[in-house]
């Protein structure tokens, strides 16, 4: 459904999207022709500002949120604000996949998921020393690598943005 949505020839952004990942989206939309936008760990500053700033003007932008409430709301956490800005503005069209393990019942249910469930396995995959990942649960620490330091959460669509969620019934993501 995706593959068919994006097409071919387009420019796509990621921003951190490990349940696209999961879905190997990113090599069966290049497969497709089209050209994958996102960053890199070994960026620079510079590097990393330019590839935002692309992948938010590309046709589509994915994204993933942390959780999802039963009534549609949806939490992302940031360490930069790259995604929330292009949740937020959108570039030609967002696609947010959603796998069933981040459905919430409500805004408080999906805060406390963000913190002890996305950001932890999130903090070990980058590799940042921060006090989650020797507790195994958030602390609200001011660590200096601190990932958890912009929250949008989206009560409903923005005006101008175009969206479109898909719901995965499989465990996707963090």
């Amino acid at each position: 459904f995706i593959l068919k949505t994006v097409g071919r020839n387009k420019k796509v952004g990621f921003g951190g999207c490990m349940t696209a990942s999961e879905m190997n989206l990113p090599k069966l939309l290049s497969k497709n022709k089209n050209e994958i936008i996102t960053h890199l760990p070994q960026m620079n500053k510079k590097e990393r500002f330019e590839t935002w700033f692309r992948a938010q003007r590309a046709d589509f932008y994915f994204a993933s949120p942390q959780a999802i409430t039963r009534n549609g709301e949806m939490i992302f956490i940031d360490g930069t604000g790259n995604r929330a800005a292009a949740v937020i503005y959108g570039p030609g069209k967002v696609l947010l996949p959603v796998g069933r393990n981040k459905i919430v019942r409500d805004l408080d249910e999906g805060y406390w998921r963000m913190r002890n469930i996305s950001a932890i396995p999130n903090n070990i995959r980058l590799n940042k020393n921060n006090p989650c990942v020797e507790t195994g649960r958030c602390v609200d620490c001011n660590s200096p690598e601190r990932i958890c330091n912009v929250l949008t959460v989206l009560l409903k669509k923005p005006k101008f943005t175009d969206y479109m969620v898909v719901l995965i019934n499989e465990e996707l993501g963090y």
